[in-house]
Order: C-alpha cells, then structure tokens, then sequence
C-alpha cells in the first residue's frame, strides 16, 4: 500500500512541474494564476456542494490552509517576475522537506530515523544545488521571494497533513480549501489586473491557464490523500522531486541545457530517495 502512495506522490511531483513550467512561460503570470483558480473554485464548489461536510475539528487547519495557499501563489508569482525558472524553482522548493520535516516533528509528533533525516537531507540539498550558478544563489533573481515561497510550502504541507487526518473525507477537506483559496485569488487577479475583455480574447491563454489549474488541482489532491498515510517529511520530499522533473521540463521544453551540476544534483537526488525507501 505504501508503494502505491509513494507512486501517486512521484506523479503528483511530474504535474507539479508542468504546471509551475506552464506558469513561467506564460507572458502574463498573473492572468495565468487566475485562469488557473477557474476550475479549481468551481471543483471546491462542487465538492462542497456534494460531499459531506468536514469533521468540525479540522476547519482551523481548512482556513489556515487556504490562507496558506493564497500567501503561496502571490510569493510565486513575484518570484517567477523577477527570477528564472531553473534557479527559483529549485529554492522554493528544495527549503520545504527539511522545513516540513521540522513542522511535523514540532506539532505532528512525526520523528523521522536517521536514515530517513539523512535521505530528506539529500533531497534537499540536491534541490538547493540545481540553483547554485558560479555567482552563487545571491546573485540570482527573485531569490528572496523563492525563500518565501518554499516557507509558505512548508506550511501548508505541516497544516494539510494534520488536518486532512481530522477531517474525515479528504476530498471534502481538499473542496473546501480550494474554494475558499481560489475565490478570494480570481477576485485580486482581476481587481489588479484591469479590464479582462482583451485577456479573455485570447483563448489560448484562457486554455492554458485553466489546463494548469486542472493539473495542479490533480498534483494536489494525490498530495493530500498520501498524507493521510505516509510520514509529512517524506510526502514532501518524494513532492519536491518535482524540481528533477523541472531540470527534464527545462532542457526539452524551455531548452535550459542541464550543467554537470545539475546532472550531480539529480544523482544526489534520487540517493535521497533511495534512503527513503529503505
């Protein structure tokens, strides 16, 4: 049973980077973001109106978790305006495992062995080292805001996973807090964004937009279902394996040659996993 979740969570991590590399391309991120939040809002709202309501112990965690989010897709934004993909992606994301590894053990009760802390540890660092340029991290773009991201990451990861276990039905905790994160993100999309008419012209940005929206919303109910079985630190770091999908995303889709750096990040990568499973 464990291998089939942490198949699903490796899935889950493919889809992640498509959306994330569907949200860089586009020219205008945040018009994507709220096209993205159209088919989720309407599957919260569909889940809400058929699914039964979530055990009353887990709605702290519900409204914790989509203001999590709503925090989470603004720093993305930023940090993709200001930072390449190949290099902001990876510190968004190679930060939550050891963050979200911290989190459970604080308020989860989750104590991870040493080899599982050491194959999280690898993940992470190997994630981390698919940004580093010969410049350093410092000198990259958007760096501060990939930081924020990754914190924000860490902490809906540690808020889901306990609060999917209290809720009951996961799909109902998953309608919910994509209905009362995504309407209140459409809603600052299109106050900031101006007249919407000429946007919604162009219905290949519409499609595309909402075609991530249906992937991240799939990436992330695989999520929450493992979390409901699996350790929170090693969801998160068989998650962020994303970022190995990104650098395969970035050299045949955006043409970002990998370095021999990154080539060792991957290895590094999937030792850490390898100790995971062990």
């Amino acid at each position: 049973m464990e291998s089939l979740y942490v198949a699903l969570v490796l899935f889950s991590a493919l889809l992640h980077a498509s959306w994330n590399a569907l949200l860089h391309q586009s020219r205008d991120k945040l018009w994507q973001t709220g096209m993205m939040a159209v088919p989720c809002g309407l599957a919260g709202l569909a889940g809400v109106l058929l699914l039964p309501a979530p055990a009353a112990a887990s709605w702290p965690y519900i409204g914790a978790s989509a203001l999590l989010e709503l925090g989470y897709s603004l720093a993305l934004i930023r940090a993709y305006r200001s930072g390449d993909f190949g290099r902001v992606y990876p510190v968004a994301r190679g930060m939550s495992p050891l963050l979200v590894t911290l989190g459970a053990w604080a308020f989860g009760g989750e104590r991870p062995g040493l080899v599982v802390a050491g194959g999280i540890l690898m993940v992470s660092a190997g994630i981390v080292s698919l940004a580093y340029r010969r410049r350093g991290l410092a000198a990259s773009g958007g760096m501060g805001a990939a930081v924020l991201t990754g914190c924000f990451i860490a902490s809906y990861t540690v808020v889901d996973g306990i609060g999917v276990r209290l809720a009951g039905d996961p799909f109902a905790y998953i309608a919910w807090v994509y209905l009362l994160f995504n309407l209140p993100l459409l809603a600052l999309v299109l106050r900031a964004g101006g007249d919407p008419r000429p946007r919604l012209a162009d219905r290949r940005a519409v499609l595309t937009g909402m075609l991530g929206g249906v992937v991240s919303l799939c990436a992330y109910g695989l999520v929450i279902s493992a979390l409901r079985v699996l350790p929170m630190g090693q969801v998160s770091a068989l998650r962020e394996l994303s970022s190995l999908f990104g650098v395969l995303l970035g050299w045949l889709w955006l043409g970002e040659k990998p370095t021999p750096l990154r080539v060792a990040a991957c290895v590094l990568m999937v030792g850490g996993v390898l100790m995971l499973r062990m």
